[in-house]
């Protein structure tokens, strides 16, 4: 078990208990997840070839900015993909969409680098993207996580027209950790209520958030790694600063505190923004009861749920990383109101599964 069990709530202590695996068993899993590494870096190759052409040699020069510092840390750094067919170097327009995104990585790993495709993709489509590194555990904590995304933030909204983007349309969207990080970050910061408006940080107006495939109870998901014989090993514990912290730093956890129907008021100067939640069926690192149970909250506490404001999609037969490599390599153009159902009078197009432009038409319309 591990050393600071007894900081669990009693509740989650007894399930924990009931939970945990022996050492062997352990071991075992340590090994297999070895393997499965092994067979993952294997299986990317390809797509690590790809990435490495078009970033250093086969991108439109001057449309994939590299290496910016958006903090004063080491790792506030970000890639820039800006959209090839905008010509913003050639005119002065400054209104296409905004995404910032955050890697996942279990809060310790993870680079920008490894989502150069991704950055592609969706700036092929007519979005600048933002692909930011930012402090990892053992080096940082959360709050120095929720920090730097804070900064990036603020530093999209005041920088992204040199590029081309409208500083009044920035997304969030974070895989996994990532996604974790701008949940906690948004529920914080734009649910505080309307007659505590002078005493709050003035903060980026953002047209909504995306979590994929993200961890959003943490107690729920230490229980989940302990079945999967990881809670040692993992990085999350030490990047939440303790199990008693689990509970500040959920998500869901902290909209339950939140009085029912009192989010999103519209009279804020920065309101409360929409999120799009997207997770697969069969994700096996993060359940989708992670994003069900969240949505659940988030529709109770909403003074005005709809459709536009908080939307949840599960994708069939799609795991942890399939989510992400999905977008990567999708080459498809579907034109569909996610909202009204699909504008096209062809049956088979409206089958395809394609989160790629799932994301691209819940931001255009």
């Amino acid at each position: 078990m591990i050393e600071d069990f007894n900081e669990l709530t009693p509740i989650y202590r007894e399930k924990y208990r009931l939970t945990v695996l022996p050492k062997w068993r352990k071991k075992l899993v340590i090994l297999k997840m070895l393997l499965l590494e092994i067979i993952f870096l294997i299986q990317v190759t390809f797509r690590t070839i790809k990435s490495i052409l078009f970033y250093f040699f086969t991108h439109k020069k001057g449309y994939v900015i590299k290496d910016i510092k958006y903090g004063p840390n080491d790792r506030n750094q970000c890639d820039i993909y800006i959209p090839p067919s905008s010509n913003y170097l050639l005119n002065n327009k400054k209104d296409l969409p905004v995404v910032i995104f955050m890697h996942g990585g279990s809060w310790g790993f993870g680079h920008k680098l490894q989502y150069i495709l991704l950055g592609k993709k969706l700036s092929e489509r007519g979005i600048v993207t933002m692909v930011i590194n930012y402090r990892l555990t053992p080096k940082g904590n959360i709050d120095d996580m929720l920090e730097d995304i804070d900064i990036a933030t603020s530093f999209c909204y005041e920088n992204i027209g040199n590029y081309g983007g409208d500083k009044n349309k920035i997304y969030l969207m974070g895989h996994s950790a990532g996604g974790h990080i701008i949940s906690q970050y948004v529920v914080v910061n734009y649910s505080k209520p309307i007659d505590n408006e002078g005493n709050i940080k003035k903060r980026v107006p953002l047209s909504g958030v995306f979590p994929l495939s993200a961890p959003l109870h943490i107690n729920d998901h230490f229980l989940f790694e302990t079945k999967r014989g990881l809670e040692h090993i993992s990085p999350m514990r030490p990047a939440m600063k303790g199990p008693k912290y689990f509970d500040q730093y959920s998500p869901s956890a902290v909209l339950e505190k939140i009085k029912d129907k009192s989010i999103r008021d519209d009279r804020l100067s920065t309101p409360f923004p929409s999120f799009y939640i997207l997770h697969g069926t069969d994700d096996a690192t993060v359940p989708i009861s992670s994003s069900t149970k969240f949505f659940s909250i988030l529709m109770r506490k909403l003074a005005n749920p709809t459709a536009r404001n908080l939307f949840l999609k599960a994708y069939p037969k799609i795991k942890h990383i399939d989510l992400i490599f999905n977008i990567c390599d999708d080459n498809l153009i579907i034109e569909r109101n996610i909202f009204n159902g699909i504008e096209d009078d062809d049956d088979n197009i409206g089958n395809v599964q394609s989160i790629l432009n799932d994301i691209i038409n819940i931001i255009k319309y």
